[in-house]
């Protein structure tokens, strides 16, 4: 059984190395195979990440839409970057002041489009992911930026100082940037957009992984039938050793067999996480079960209108509950 990661599509090479380490592979989506960032395809180079491309959009027009949006923006609201600083608790690409002009500007660039070329059905879903994408993309890069250049300053104010650097406060910097996470903005929309392209995907799994506490609370007010199951707390992790290894299969075991068991089972009796000597980082996994529930029947959960659940035939599987993984950095 392999884990999907929802309901983002862009992983950070950071999240990747703690994903790897607690599943050694996750699938994840993509919409164009045009437009994977670069960290992303280094992480599928070296095998955690396995990359999905459920309706491949023509990257040119998402380029195309896109550029035309950031003009709009940088016309609008002054430089992209400065644009995220202000905007910091809403997805800019989706400000109600902008929607209807992009509405707009999709029409148009759609208008110019031979009928060969036309968009996949989910196109607007397909659309919200990527722009959702590059808005978490940059975030990312925003939120590493201002991390070097808070540990710049405190460097120079510590040589000014005399004092000698403090990791431990450095870390604390971090943290506080890092709580900035995606899964804060545009909960429901981004869950409703990823729900629309999985369900219209073929790949199968019992087990469903994210990085973000509100869309796992956000799976509880649609389905408040939701258990916690088990939690791993502050394991230290980004290890490959044997015992590690060892403990993960048997895990992943045990959450097969939870999420294909026709009645509900636990796994209370698990071990813990072995030990690993040196590992510096550490995060947290708590593990959801939905229970008398498929990934499909769950997911469809998501979606507030029948638009796309109309034409979808319920598929057979295996899986008879669905997992849900929380993943949190430490």
């Amino acid at each position: 059984m392999k884990p999907i990661y929802f309901p983002f599509t862009y992983i950070p090479e950071s999240i990747g190395e703690i994903l790897d380490s607690w599943f050694g592979q996750i699938a994840v989506y993509q919409i164009s195979d045009a437009k994977i960032p670069d960290e992303m395809q280094k992480l599928a180079k070296k095998g955690i990440l396995d990359v999905h491309i459920p309706m491949d959009i023509n990257g040119e027009l998402l380029d195309k839409i896109y550029k035309e949006y950031r003009v709009w923006i940088s016309h609008h609201q002054g430089t992209e970057t400065a644009f995220l600083k202000a905007m910091a608790h809403k997805i800019p690409f989706f400000d109600d002041n902008a929607s209807s002009q992009i509405r707009a500007e999709i029409k148009k660039t759609a208008r110019e489009i031979s009928p060969k070329e036309k968009p996949h059905p989910l196109f607007n879903a397909g659309l919200f992911l990527y722009m959702a994408q590059e808005y978490d993309r940059q975030n990312e890069t925003l939120s590493l930026d201002l991390l070097a250049i808070d540990a710049m300053e405190e460097d120079v104010m510590k040589d000014l100082k005399g004092e000698e650097n403090n990791d431990q406060a450095r870390i604390g910097v971090h943290m506080a940037i890092e709580r900035q996470e995606p899964g804060h903005f545009m909960t429901a929309e981004r869950m409703e957009a990823w729900a629309s392209v999985m369900l219209n995907t073929p790949q199968e799994s019992g087990l469903f992984v994210t990085t973000s506490r509100p869309v796992v609370e956000s799976i509880i007010d649609f389905a408040p039938e939701t258990q916690e199951i088990i939690r791993f707390d502050a394991v230290p992790s980004g290890t490959n050793e044997d015992a590690w290894i060892t403990w993960r299969n048997e895990f992943m075991k045990a959450l097969e067999m939870l999420a294909t068991h026709p009645r509900t089972v636990t796994i209370d009796d698990m071990a813990s996480p072995p030990e690993i000597p040196g590992s510096q980082l550490k995060s947290s996994l708590t593990v959801y079960v939905i229970p008398d529930k498929t990934p499909h029947e769950c997911f469809a959960g998501c979606i507030g209108t029948d638009v796309f659940q109309a034409d979808m035939t319920k598929p057979r599987t295996r899986f008879i509950h669905t997992l849900i993984g929380l993943i949190e950095k430490k």
